[in-house]
């Protein structure tokens, strides 16, 4: 999947736009040549840029101070974790017997209550607590659009975006691209209600679209 990634940036700007921690996930996929947006988009830095777009910055040390509450509150909860993402928290619960799910639920909606100036979403088996600041994966799929069409001179309406997710939290960027002619590929076996135009059902899925993608731009085969 790296090479294939790695194969795509290369012919086309790409990026990874995640919940988790930019630096994580940078040291994860280990690929230059990629724009990385972490904390669900509010810490994005450009492939060729050294100084980083993060516009809730100002939420750093309420984010630290829940990422502590949290750790606190769930400690006794056999398989949850929480993870410090920088500009957002996620309480995994994927390891959580079913039981008790739904009082790791609780657990965090009564934790958050003394942090006015943060939410709770959901997405795939993780709460992910994050700044009300209205910023989210649709925002950053913007600021990157905007920013490589003025860098490139491009013609705007002749740019296609395409954006490829699996959770919850990535229907904020499809809906911004089925209202700008780009659109969203939902990664997922089972049918269910999206703003994505397309779906594949799993990883080595899209793997495939990706690697068709390279050969269709290197002139070897149609898509």
């Amino acid at each position: 999947m790296r090479d294939a990634v790695g194969e795509a940036a290369s012919l086309f700007p790409t990026s990874v736009v995640t919940g988790r921690s930019r630096d994580k996930v940078k040291d994860f996929i280990q690929l230059e040549n990629l724009h990385y947006a972490g904390s669900h988009g509010m810490d994005i830095k450009l492939s060729d840029e050294t100084e980083a777009f993060q516009p809730t910055s100002e939420y750093e040390p309420r984010i630290t101070e829940a990422t502590e509450r949290l750790e606190d509150a769930v400690q006794q909860i056999k398989g949850a974790t929480v993870e410090n993402n920088k500009y957002c928290v996620s309480v995994h619960y994927r390891n959580v017997q079913k039981k008790e799910r739904k009082l790791v639920k609780n657990i965090v909606n009564r934790t958050l209550t003394s942090f006015s100036d943060l939410k709770v979403t959901h997405g795939k088996k993780v709460l992910e607590v994050r700044p009300k600041a209205d910023f989210n994966k649709g925002h950053a799929v913007n600021y990157l659009l905007e920013y490589l069409v003025n860098k490139n001179n491009w013609d705007r309406s002749q740019v296609l975006a395409i954006y490829i997710g699996d959770d919850k939290t990535d229907e904020d960027a499809f809906k911004v691209l089925s209202g700008q002619g780009g659109f969203g590929i939902l990664v997922s076996k089972k049918r269910r209600k999206t703003d994505a135009s397309y779906s594949l059902k799993d990883p080595p899925q899209v793997k495939e679209f990706l690697q068709k993608l390279v050969s269709w731009k290197s002139g070897e085969a149609q898509v």
